[in-house]
């Protein structure tokens, strides 16, 4: 069965945002007394919402944090993003391209996942729609949002392909039986990452754009 729509996760697979959250993250963990590398804290965390991460981080490593903690990161979140927010490199041209629908599907908000694409300009260039965990009763790693999202495209998992860039997202989408693409393409991927994409059941893994419109071009959809 032919690909008839394209769903894509935003954070880490359009916009390279995963990186600022990550460092944001790690400043005021060390205000706190919490100190991890950077390379610890994406290999551990990517595609996890805040509160999430937080949770895990006070179950894990006895972490205090005070009560305006969460509040802290989204005001700092949102005044970095706003400053100095990328799409990553070639996936502009890989999204505004395609010859199939696209939607995204993202753990994080709509009106989030709307700001990237506006501020990376690609927002005009959405055919499809925006799905989120919020809209549905459990985030990523659970494939509720990627099934609420094939009832509302009424499209079956067969008809649809997944770009993923984290462990969370790979697994997500395998539980909800879509095909899935890991993606290597952002800033804050590591060495070893692409093992533990195709470790969660990842179908390819592409170690960025340009690799993923080759793949792409192979299917006939760009």
């Amino acid at each position: 069965m032919s690909i008839k729509h394209i769903l894509f996760d935003n954070d880490g697979t359009i916009v390279d945002s995963e990186i600022i959250a990550a460092r944001i993250m790690l400043r005021l963990l060390a205000e706190h007394g919490l100190l991890l590398s950077e390379r610890d804290y994406n290999m551990r965390f990517p595609g996890l919402r805040t509160r999430d991460i937080v949770i895990a981080l006070q179950n894990e490593e006895g972490f205090r944090p005070p009560a305006d903690f969460v509040q802290q990161l989204h005001t700092e979140h949102k005044a970095e993003f706003h400053r100095s927010l990328r799409a990553i490199k070639g996936m502009p041209t890989v999204f505004r391209n395609l010859k199939v629908p696209k939607s995204m599907v993202s753990n994080g908000s709509i009106l989030h996942v709307e700001n990237c694409l506006r501020k990376v300009r690609l927002l005009g260039a959405l055919d499809g729609q925006i799905f989120s965990a919020e809209q549905v009763n459990n985030p990523k790693p659970s494939p509720d949002v990627f099934l609420f999202a094939l009832e509302k495209l009424g499209l079956s998992a067969h008809e649809t392909l997944v770009v993923e860039d984290s462990v969370t997202g790979i697994s997500a989408a395998k539980s909800a039986g879509i095909q899935v693409i890991g993606f290597l393409g952002a800033t804050h991927i590591h060495d070893g990452h692409g093992q533990k994409l195709w470790e969660a059941g990842a179908d390819f893994v592409v170690p960025d754009a340009r690799g993923l419109a080759q793949l792409l071009k192979k299917k006939e959809i760009f």
